[in-house]
């Protein structure tokens, strides 16, 4: 949920099929939008709760009341029928209870979120669009059963806090919780802008999706197909890939893109999904990818892919669209174009004039009529099936005997889908029978990718069937620190389920290259099933909700603590936001440690090394603080991972770490050899090189830790201004003068010494240095 869309979706008065779907995805509630699952006005009872609802959204801003949604758990049930009220019939209601004219209306709409259509009713709340004006509140004008516990009084004002509506006492306090609320809208718009791209590939003009699959299996020459459609003729613009739903119409669409993106063929490629929900030969799922929505966003998209800003006019954006256009090679590519309820899109794209270099290919599940060259994709033959399976099994590491029965078999069973073969595949992988996995596809009462679902889920442990579930609540892959806090299981039993939901194909394991860092991520038809599960496990999206926005919150990056630490970064060149989470994170522990909070500290510098796993600065800095605990053994570890991922400017803090850890331990030829190798990174450190003097010294290399100070002493005695740093060197070069019987160079220094504090007042402090040495 994004309180600024759902705010200028009220602004907007957007009363839509699209604005209702989003708002059924938002799976919460807030000051603008409250969910109910029925609505009844016959009672006074009803009456008065309805017209408080009203009376607080029109007080907060305006906003919406959607019923057909079950409260607090936001699942859409829907309603049998069209509820038998109109805008008129509401304000009457209102207006008999209140005295006021508070302007609503209703809008009702038919969705399949359970298999058969349901309705569902959006009652939008008007109110002032400009803040300023919201800081009159609409009052009660007169009683309206006083006396009862439900009823109204003369002076009443109604708002929305949070989910709920309340009785607020002074207008002092409505001042107070819409400056809140606006605060809270203006920083969720800046996180929206700042949010990370839907797209796997975003630079320059290059926007695609995310690939579905690993490796493009066969059809040849389907490929070839559509990539003459695209480059061919040059009087085709529109290539429709049409076929049933779960035939692979998406994947070839994508395929494409990444083939024109590898090749350059154009200078700009924009690939878009409408896809919400999936249909396979025997039921259907959500999606939650969705990056197409209608004509306007569409071409808000080709304009911030050039780096213009959109314009507010519709025309106004059309006409710099088809500029652009004009004179940009670009390819667009629309999947599930069918599912937008907005038939402008089609229109606009049919009317491309000549001069437009654009191609776009859609994806559909029919031909759509028109000017568009149709590349049918049909189910998979014999053939093509014998070689998907074979692929499939290799990945899957399945060891199923090829035969051509039984290829056969599962072309028959899965009707040439490839999404259904790649599940029956799964199943079978998991329960060893492959008769038991065709019985499943054919299903006579069930779809056939619920009933795979279904079936796979029953198979599944307990722990399996949790963590599957909490990743439907989150909008982009997760890691594995947040889905066992999601979860509340520990990192043992998540690994377990991890490993089990990934054998049964349910669940993908991406590494990222620039960090290491590992993400799961499912299918958005996985992940609408799991979905539908949540409500089989008491509170627990609640609170995996509540637990992974408290976690997000504590990782935000605070503008004024990167500030603090900016320093820190360039010296250690930490660029990645989640390693400077991590430095943060390990400065909180420090400061928790200084506290005497060593729990706290505990927990800051492990969820440092969760957010920061391959830093060498968090390993480092964890190493100093359990050598400060006196945990060697942990200091150990973690000092040899910070040198073993030590780069050019973490290496001398890794390795001084190391240093330190050696010498807790007494061993003074390792922390020799941890401090050579600090100082080969950070060669202008004099504090190193001071150190590794002195390390040598106890070491009983008397003679090279004489030639260490020598360094120091000449680069310091260059200064115009001696520093303490000359003096310390100073010091320990005339105790190992002395060590080696070198006494008259000994003498010379002191002598040095005493020259450099007698015209030098601020070297005093460190007079008694050299007083310890007469």
């Amino acid at each position: 949920m994004n309180l600024a869309t759902i705010e200028r979706m009220v602004r907007d008065g957007d009363l839509s099929l699209d604005a209702l779907k989003y708002l059924i995805d938002c799976r919460g509630e807030c000051e603008w939008l409250d969910f109910k699952q029925l609505l009844r006005l016959e009672s006074d009872y009803d009456a008065a709760a309805f017209t408080k609802d009203v009376v607080a959204m029109k007080n907060t801003g305006g906003g919406y009341l959607v019923i057909g949604v079950q409260d607090k758990t936001w699942v859409p049930v829907g309603l049998n029928s069209e509820l038998p009220y109109d805008a008129k019939l509401l304000r009457d209601k209102i207006r008999r209870a209140t005295g006021l004219e508070i302007s609503v209306d209703i809008v009702q709409h038919q969705l399949r979120y359970t298999g058969e259509p349901r309705w569902f009713a959006v009652i939008f709340v008007r109110a002032a669009a400009k803040r300023r004006k919201r800081r009159t509140p609409s009052l009660v004008k007169h009683d309206f059963q006083p006396k009862e516990s439900y009823g109204l009084r003369r002076g009443d004002i109604y708002f929305r806090r949070g989910d709920s509506t309340v009785r607020l006492d002074s207008a002092e306090e409505l001042e107070e919780l819409l400056d809140d609320l606006e605060e809270r809208a203006d920083q969720d718009s800046l996180e929206r802008e700042q949010s990370k791209t839907p797209f796997a590939v975003d630079t320059g003009t290059y926007r695609l999706l995310e690939k579905d699959f690993q490796y493009f299996v066969g059809r040849d020459q389907l490929r070839e197909q559509l990539i003459s459609a695209v480059t061919k003729d040059p009087r085709i613009w529109i290539i429709n890939v049409h076929g049933p739903g779960g035939v692979g119409k998406s994947a070839l669409a994508t395929w494409a893109a990444y083939h024109f993106y590898d090749q350059r063929d154009f200078e700009a490629i924009l690939q878009l999904t409408a896809k919400e929900t999936v249909l396979t030969s025997g039921g259907i799922s959500r999606s939650q990818t969705r990056t197409l929505y209608s004509l306007e966003g569409l071409l808000d998209q080709i304009l911030l892919l050039f780096g213009e800003e959109p314009p507010a006019a519709l025309d106004d954006k059309k006409h710099t669209v088809l500029e652009w256009l004009s004179v940009w090679p670009t390819l667009i590519v629309l999947d599930n174009l069918e599912t937008v309820d907005d038939g402008r899109i089609i229109s606009f794209i049919q009317d491309l004039p000549p001069t437009s270099q654009a191609k776009v290919i859609i994806t559909s599940r029919r031909k759509t009529g028109g000017w568009e060259y149709p590349v049918t994709v049909p189910e998979l033959n014999h053939e093509e099936t014998r070689d998907f399976v074979a692929v499939k099994s290799g990945e899957l590491r399945i060891d199923l005997p090829i035969t051509e029965r039984r290829i056969s078999e599962i072309n028959k069973a899965c009707g040439g889908l490839p999404l259904a073969i790649q599940w029956t595949l799964g199943r079978y992988k998991l329960r060893g029978d492959l008769n038991d996995a065709l019985g499943a596809v054919q299903g006579e009462d069930s779809p056939v990718l619920e009933f795979s679902f279904r079936n796979i889920w029953d198979v599944l442990s307990a722990d399996a069937k949790l963590v599957l579930s909490v990743m439907s609540i989150f909008d982009t892959p997760p890691g594995d620190h947040l889905l066992a806090l999601a979860a509340e299981i520990p990192r043992e039993r998540l690994d377990s389920a991890l490993h089990e939901l990934e054998e049964a194909t349910l669940v993908s394991r991406q590494v990222h290259p620039a960090d290491g860092q590992a993400t799961y991520s499912s299918l958005p038809i996985t992940l609408s099933f799991a979905a539908n599960q949540l409500a089989r496990f008491s509170g627990l999206e609640t609170g995996a909700r509540r637990r992974v926005q408290q976690y997000t919150q504590q990782m935000e990056l605070k503008s004024w603590e990167v500030e603090r630490f900016v320093g820190v970064f360039e010296r250690y060149g930490i660029q990645a936001d989640s390693e400077k989470r991590g430095v943060i994170l390990c400065r909180r522990g420090e400061s928790e440690t200084f506290s005497g909070n060593m729990d706290a500290a505990d927990a800051l510098f492990q969820q440092a090394r969760d957010v920061a796993p391959t830093s060498a600065y968090v390993f480092a800095m964890s190493a100093s603080y359990e050598l400060a605990r006196n945990r060697i053994g942990q200091a150990i570890k973690f000092a040899d991972v910070a040198c073993a991922r030590a780069s050019r400017l973490t290496g001398g803090l890794a390795y001084s770490t190391k240093a330190r850890v050696c010498d807790a331990q007494r061993d003074k030829f390792g922390r020799v050899h941890a401090l050579r190798r600090a100082v080969e990174f950070s060669p202008a450190d004099l504090v190193l090189l001071h150190q590794l003097g002195v390390a040598l010294s106890r070491a009983g290399e008397t003679n090279e830790a004489i030639a260490k100070f020598t360094e120091i002493i000449t680069v310091e005695s260059a200064r115009d201004v001696p520093s303490e740093t000359l003096l310390m060197a100073l010091k320990t070069r005339i105790i190992n003068y002395r060590r080696a019987g070198l006494t008259q160079r000994a003498q010379e220094d002191l002598a040095l010494a005493k020259d450099l504090l007698a015209r030098h007042p601020h070297l005093s402090p460190q007079a008694h240095h050299i007083a310890e040495l007469e």
